[in-house]
């Protein structure tokens, strides 16, 4: 009887070791694969963070597809949903091409929240890399009669494909090129003189760089040529852009460089 209880203590022991272990083995299994959660998180932290300059790779202004803009009958989808709740009516709307970062005298007017036949015939006729702005003058939704103040609404566009360029390696890997490689050229900057500058380039039809062209200085001449001369020779490959029918067709960025919150 005596050998029986000792056997029983010392089984019982053994169960309880094990059931610790594995307790103990599951936590540190949790720890480790939290670590390295928070590790790939990390590593997924967009190049521009990397440095104290913004560093960023898009169309020139908010994208806008060509079937979106043939398919528009208002101006409401040129608006954010809370804006257009507070147009109680539009008195006049005003589609301004741009061109060089300028509006033009390319103009056309409309007195409605409906775009009229001309409006529509402009979106149609616009190319893709075009840019323009959508602007509405309404009366905004008030409970307080006495006040009737005009309001304006002007965002600006650019019209690209269906389907954008994409570079096959991802943007942020063209964005720490950018940013190692120009590590001696920004070392010294006065962030009080440095500017907002953009280079437009166009990713061709076989995914080549073409017409790479600064369009805004950054007030250093040796940055604009080291930065020109990095974006004209970016390793790797692009996949072209294509149009709605599938059309491979070229495709304009704009690459911003500036003071984080100033560009």
């Amino acid at each position: 009887m005596k050998n029986q209880s000792t056997l029983l203590i010392f089984l019982i022991f053994i169960a309880f070791s094990f059931t610790n272990c594995k307790v103990s083995n599951e936590s540190e299994l949790n720890i480790k694969d939290t670590a390295q959660l928070e590790s790939e998180d990390q590593n997924m932290t967009p190049g521009e963070s990397e440095s104290e300059y913004y560093y960023g790779i898009s169309s020139r202004f908010e994208a806008i597809s060509k079937t979106d803009l043939y398919n528009a009958t208002t101006i409401f989808p040129f608006n954010r949903d809370h804006e257009n709740e507070k147009i109680e009516s539009v008195n006049s709307t005003e589609i301004i091409i741009i061109e060089n970062d300028r509006q033009t005298e390319k103009r056309i007017y409309g007195t409605s929240e409906k775009l009229n036949e001309s409006q529509k015939a402009l979106f149609k006729s616009l190319d893709y890399n075009t840019h323009f702005s959508m602007k509405t003058l309404f009366q905004e939704k008030n409970t307080d009669a006495l006040i009737n103040e005009e309001k304006k609404f002007n965002p600006h566009y650019t019209i690209t494909p269906e389907k954008e360029a994409v570079y096959t390696e991802g943007e942020d890997a063209i964005l720490n090129y950018l940013i190692i490689n120009s590590k001696e050229e920004t070392a010294n900057l006065d962030n009080k003189k440095v500017r907002p500058a953009k280079i437009y380039f166009t990713i061709t039809k076989e995914g080549t760089i073409k017409h790479v062209r600064i369009d805004r200085t950054t007030g250093y001449s040796i940055l604009d040529k080291k930065l020109t001369e990095l974006i004209s020779n970016i390793p790797g490959q692009w996949q072209p852009a294509k149009n709605n029918n599938g059309k491979i067709i070229e495709q304009e960025f704009a690459f911003t460089f500036g003071p984080k919150g100033g560009c």
